[in-house]
């Protein structure tokens, strides 16, 4: 049995319905949580979908592959995020953690309940797969991470310093540029002051001019 399947089983089998409890009665959120290592997988494509998760802490990153092994990343899900909704029984794509990250798992099948309206998860994913596509459809690369930095600020809206998390390797993979050009881009938004980096891996960003920022995504 692979690792993977390993993991999903182990998450199926401990969070689901506490011994002695109602019919959909969750277990607590404290014996829910799943501590994952930074880049382990949660689940690939192709197995079957038995849960969703939460993100508690953290971030994951939501990818497919190509034919050729290109891995083109769909979405990013950070702290309070939901993924792993699917519209059959099968995965379609591979979701990893991108750093140290903690979930918390739920089953899907029709005994269990799940603490929210699955609807809204579901247009929130699709709420965020328009925005993707609203970005890689800009045709200049600086535009495109503009694009994706506000993304990011947006889910700090009350912070001017916040981590991404991700590498330059995932910011290019999701915006369909290479490592060298998000480089290349992070230097013109730190050289028009707009933003500034900070941390080990340049991850930190303090925004320094959020209008202007706005401003080039336009």
């Amino acid at each position: 049995m692979g690792a993977t399947h390993m993991f999903q089983d182990r998450a199926i089998e401990k969070y689901t319905m506490v011994p002695g409890h109602h019919q959909g009665t969750c277990a607590s959120p404290k014996d829910q949580s799943i501590k994952l290592r930074a880049d382990e997988t949660i689940y690939s494509e192709g197995e079957y979908a038995l849960a969703i998760y939460q993100v508690e802490a953290g971030a994951v990153r939501i990818y497919r592959l190509t034919s050729n092994g290109q891995r083109h990343i769909l979405s990013f899900c950070g702290k309070g995020e939901w993924f792993g909704l699917e519209s059959g029984n099968v995965r379609t794509d591979f979701a990893e953690a991108i750093c140290e990250t903690r979930l918390r798992s739920f089953r899907t099948n029709q005994d269990a309940v799940v603490p929210i309206d699955l609807l809204h998860i579901a247009l929130t994913n699709l709420a965020k797969a328009q925005c993707k596509q609203l970005i890689i459809s800009e045709q200049s690369a600086l535009k495109r991470l503009a694009a994706f930095v506000q993304e990011m600020a947006d889910r700090h809206p009350e912070d001017a310093e916040f981590d991404m998390m991700m590498s330059r390797s995932d910011i290019a993979d999701y915006l369909g540029l290479t490592v060298e050009t998000v480089a290349r881009s992070f230097t013109k938004l730190r050289e028009k002051c707009i933003l500034r980096l900070a941390g080990k891996s340049q991850r930190i960003v303090r925004l320094l001019d959020r209008d202007a920022l706005i401003a080039l995504t336009i």
